[in-house]
């Protein structure tokens, strides 16, 4: 597509006077126009994402029914609550969130409830004044002083209760924050009841309580507590969590997931749009197996198109295709789940005349929500089609379905399909089926996505486009998210802007993560009840879709950089040899190892050191049992060269992958290995490891490990190049990396032609420094604008550096005005560690 102009030096060997990065825009030399939704966002209800997070609810568990999912919640449940007899009370104390205050008598029941959406509602007993229940909320209610909250619940007695209910916030440790009393005449008719309460105080560890006037019986369900929401919105969102997203002016979002949308276990958890729209007392909720905790669906349907369209973004659903995690329905028996796609369709685009979009406007929105993407499936056309093991049960004949449906009646909307979502870095459409896109799903480490700056130039431009629909660093990127992630994930969205006529839409996931309880890392976008930080990564998110013009123009430059000092030599370390597994059985024998041409006898493997997992050494065989993930086996001889080789035999007994020889083993988060058989016993690697991260040193090449049959494993350890042997027969040529660091700067460019803008990307992977300069051709800048050059700048001294929720800024985005020297040169600095936007306006 392009030729790139790049000159690579040591950086050791460069002198201030020559290091420089050059970079020459020729304004007439045009790549493909950019794709007027290629930056989005991709929403999944994940480490408490919605409830506890966007969700602006503040009551937890305020329907009492999150004790009844089969796994724990984050909290307490009673054994087995689900199976209760129905006349059995269950008490208070055990539920998750609610406590008694006083000498109040709570207890949950399953007697007359609600609606047939609701199996629980709380039997409040009290014995006096003052005595009734307390919400702690999703870790602490969030109460800012003058603040108004608006109050709902539902309330009846079979014993008749007249009197008054006292709603109140109070701080954790026992001061009243504002507080508002309800009268109540009630009888055995559920009846809603609302009220507002301004916070006199702040806290962000604050509580609800809801006591009575005095002794009586009552039954009370879904108590809703709502701040103000972004946008206003009944049912709304958290405005500070909302406006994040709103920042990134993201072009379209995905919804619900994910893994959230398959479920697991049972269909019954998958996501069901129908439950999860109108009021939110006939909202069941769903348990969120996959994640761990149960959902109030209270971001539902309705909710998830109302806020694309309040965020200005084309909704795209991800739909079932009759699969979830552990199951699926016959291929050929999936009308139902095609019905409920089409159905939702009609919600979202149908007319009021239309049995759903009368739905949708009676839920308050009569004009359209113009859905135009559905993605059929999520990560569901892998590699076991015949048998389900990784949620691909006969994904072509599924999507065929599908496709034909949707464009039968909406020949409009466009189609994503699935492809390979991990095993291989060069998933493929695999059938002869139409298909609008297909979503590309990639999860690796800094360098990789540096390394695929041009990845998509070699892509067929007479084919489907692509929608990488999850992407980011999911090793090596420090505790919550480092720079060094968001430098590997710019420059990889660089190449996917360069070729935006294939790369149509792209999303990082995943957003959210509440830090009590944080079940995937990193995410970008990190928050508990009163704060919220953004990682590197989210900033880079921001920057880029606020800062692209609608057309690429082709870019060259050269790059020699200084580092402050020079480089030390890399010192030659002692390093060892061992066998690994990981989450299976496996057999080992007759292991040997050669140092520099000479083998060196191996003791038995009761000599050998045990780093994790449970091996039983039987004579010149070992056997490991346990199902961790990296047990590790390390022989006792050190090795002081670069020559050597370590052999074995080895022997899958059961499980879910293959085998692991060690090399080059320094400690539990410094090594190498020969993975055989991994990524689900797909593929075999050669995997380094840095500082606790691992980095993939070669192509996949795919394999799989047959049980029961013995292998001969060989690796060669030459300098720091490594060959890797199965049965004789070479199997991977790689070379090792020096320190695991990233090295190299990145330019692109898009123009706008009618705002007169030029965007100039330009990113250091890498601790060297430099001036640089932007030489234009065939252009000039206009200087008779107050700010005809503008940079702004993420950058940090470290790649490893971090953003925290107590020190958000340490690494955010700074702006600043730059003078060109001259009409068509500018000269700026190049920063190690930095993401430059240089911002153009053009005569």
């Amino acid at each position: 597509m392009r030729k790139l102009l790049t000159t690579m030096m040591a950086a050791a060997a460069v002198t201030a006077a020559q290091a420089q990065v050059n970079i020459t825009i020729d304004a007439s030399q045009r790549g493909p126009q950019i794709s007027p939704t290629h930056y989005g966002i991709f929403y999944e209800d994940i480490n408490h994402a919605a409830d506890g997070g966007l969700y602006a609810e503040l009551i937890c568990n305020r329907s009492f029914e999150d004790d009844t999912m089969e796994q724990p919640r984050r909290r307490r449940r009673p054994d087995n609550a689900q199976n209760r007899p129905a006349g059995e009370k269950i008490l208070v104390d055990n539920i998750t969130a609610w406590h008694k205050v006083g000498l109040a008598a709570p207890t949950l029941t399953r007697e007359h409830p609600l609606n047939d959406a609701h199996q629980y509602a709380m039997n409040l007993k009290t014995l006096k004044a003052g005595d009734g229940i307390r919400n702690e909320g999703f870790w602490g209610i969030n109460t800012v002083k003058g603040t108004t909250y608006k109050l709902s619940f539902w309330a009846k007695s079979d014993k008749k209760f007249k009197g008054k209910l006292t709603a109140a916030l109070q701080s954790k440790d026992g001061q009243g924050l504002g507080k508002v009393e309800i009268p109540v005449n009630l009888n055995a008719k559920w009846k809603k009841h609302t009220a507002t309460i301004t916070a006199t105080g702040n806290d962000p560890k604050a509580e609800f309580l809801l006591t009575t006037d005095k002794g009586g019986e009552l039954q009370l369900d879904v108590i809703s507590l709502f701040p103000p929401t972004f946008k206003n919105r009944e049912n709304g969102m958290r405005p500070d969590l909302a406006q994040m997203l709103a920042d990134m002016h993201p072009r379209f979002m995905r919804f619900p997931g994910g893994c959230f949308v398959e479920g697991q276990q049972s269909p019954d958890n998958a996501f069901r749009w129908k439950r999860t729209i109108g009021p939110i007392e006939q909202r069941p909720g769903h348990p969120n197996v996959n994640w761990g905790y149960r959902t109030s669906d209270g971001i539902g349907f309705h909710e998830y198109l109302q806020l694309a369209e309040d965020l200005g973004a084309k909704p795209l659903f991800v739909v079932n295709v009759g699969i979830w995690h552990g199951g699926c329905d016959p291929y050929d028996k999936i009308d139902s789940w095609i019905q409920e796609c089409l159905d939702a369709l009609e919600y979202a685009n149908g007319p009021v005349t239309t049995t759903y979009g009368k739905m949708r406007a009676d839920n308050g929105h009569p004009e359209p929500f113009n859905l135009e993407y559905i993605e059929i499936g999520n990560e569901n056309y892998n590699f076991h089609m015949d048998n389900n093991s990784d949620q691909s049960d006969h994904y072509p004949e599924r999507y065929i379905q599908f496709y034909n449906a949707i464009k039968a009646k909406y020949p409009n909307v466009k189609c994503i399909g699935n492809v390979e979502s991990w095993g291989t870095d060069e998933p493929t459409w695999r059938n002869s089926h139409p298909v609008d896109m297909v979503d590309e799903h990639y999860y690796r480490n800094p360098k990789w996505f540096a390394d695929r700056f041009e990845k998509y130039d070699s892509y067929p431009r007479n084919s489907h486009k692509v929608y990488v629909g999850e992407y980011a660093v999911t090793s090596q990127f420090g505790d919550i998210g480092n720079l060094n992630a968001a430098l590997g994930e710019a420059v990889y969205m660089m190449g996917m802007e360069n070729n935006s006529d294939v790369v149509v839409m792209n999303s990082y996931a995943p957003i959210f993560v509440n830090e009590n309880d944080a079940r995937w890392r990193p995410d970008m976008i990190r928050f508990n009840s009163s704060k919220v930080m953004g990682t590197p990564s989210y900033y880079v998110q921001q920057l880029f879709p606020n800062n692209i013009g609608k057309q690429v123009v082709k870019t060259s430059w050269t790059w020699e950089l200084k580092k402050d000092e020079p480089e030390e030599q890399t010192k030659e370390r002692s390093a060892q040899v061992g066998l690994a597994t990981w989450g299976t059985t496996v057999e080992y024998r007759n292991a040997t190892l050669t140092v520099d041409g000479v083998e060196q006898p191996l003791p038995g493997f009761d000599s050998w050191s045990t780093k994790s997992g449970e091996w039983k050494p039987a004579g010149q065989s070992v056997t490991q049992t346990s199902p961790a993930q990296a047990a590790i086996l390390i022989a006792p001889p050190v090795i002081n060269t670069r020559n050597y080789t370590v052999k074995a035999q080895a022997r899958k007994e059961r499980g879910a992958e293959g085998f692991l020889v060690m090399f080059d083993y320094y400690d539990r988060d410094n090594y190498s290995w020969f993975n055989i058989g991994g990524w689900n016993n797909m593929q075999n690697n050669v995997e380094q490891g840095f500082g606790g991260g691992r980095v993939q040193l070669a192509r996949d090449h795919r394999f799989r490990v047959e049980d029961n049959r013995w292998y001969d494993l060989q690796v060669d350890v030459r300098g720091d190049s490594v060959f890797a042997y199965i049965d004789g027969q070479l199997n991977i040529a790689c070379a090792k990396q020096k320190g695991g660091g990233m090295e190299g700067v990145y330019a692109s460019t898009t123009i706008d032609d009618d705002a007169k803008m030029m965007y100039v990307k330009v990113v250091n992977v890498g601790e060297g420094q430099a001036p640089g300069s932007i030489r234009l051709k065939n252009c000039t800048v206009d200087a008779s604008v107050e700010k005809p050059v503008e940079i702004i700048r993420l950058a940090s001294a470290k790649g490893t550096d971090e953003n925290t929720l107590d020190a958000p800024n340490v690494i955010s985005p700074q702006a600043a005005t730059l003078k060109p020297a001259q009409p068509s040169l500018i000269e700026f600095d190049v920063p190690a560690f930095s993401v430059n936007i240089v911002k153009i306006r053009l005569k």
